[in-house]
């Protein structure tokens, strides 16, 4: 190895941990989100999760966890008082595809897809490729689809997941 190469992996290192200790400034002890997208009002989530493209936490009022892509997030206020019990806001190196393929299927959703319409769409999700979403929705009550349905994950705006008895707070 040559000495220049020690030095570049050591600036490196070093600008990493400095962007590091300045978002820890704001995100600190933080156990509790408030979200704004362009289709939402403001959205408090506790125990929030932030991966590499979508930010995450359940709902303050119901057992529904909300996953929001970055891109569709144009506010975040970081709140740290609360209860000390819930837990701090965690940091995961997954994209929004990597967390899905995590839950556990089937599962009860509800998602919105991006655009101008505010409609949201509930099924059961059956499985996830790195880039679609396979969901059996509810077309008529008490007959369940021959095939599901197909989203692309990059339209998604919103995805939470109803039932929360499986995740025990983790993802």
């Amino acid at each position: 190895m040559h000495i220049e190469d020690i030095f570049e992996d050591l600036e490196a290192q070093f600008a990493a941990e400095s962007i590091r200790k300045l978002r820890d400034n704001f995100t600190d002890n933080a156990r509790a989100i408030e979200l704004r997208t362009a289709s939402l009002m403001p959205r408090e989530l506790i125990a929030p999760i932030i991966g590499v493209d979508f930010m995450a936490g359940l709902d303050a009022v119901n057992p529904i966890w909300h996953i929001f892509p970055m891109r569709t997030i144009f506010r975040v206020v970081f709140h740290s008082e609360g209860d000390p019990q819930l837990p701090k806001l965690r940091n995961f190196a997954l994209d929004f595809a990597g967390i899905l393929k995590t839950l556990p299927t089937p599962c009860s959703i509800r998602w919105r897809i991006a655009g101008a319409d505010d409609f949201v769409r509930s099924g059961q999700l059956h499985s996830v490729t790195t880039n679609l979403l396979f969901i059996y929705t509810d077309t008529q009550p008490g007959v369940s689809p021959s095939r599901p349905i197909a989203v692309p994950i990059a339209a998604l705006e919103q995805l939470s997941i109803e039932s929360v008895d499986n995740l025990n707070g983790d993802f």
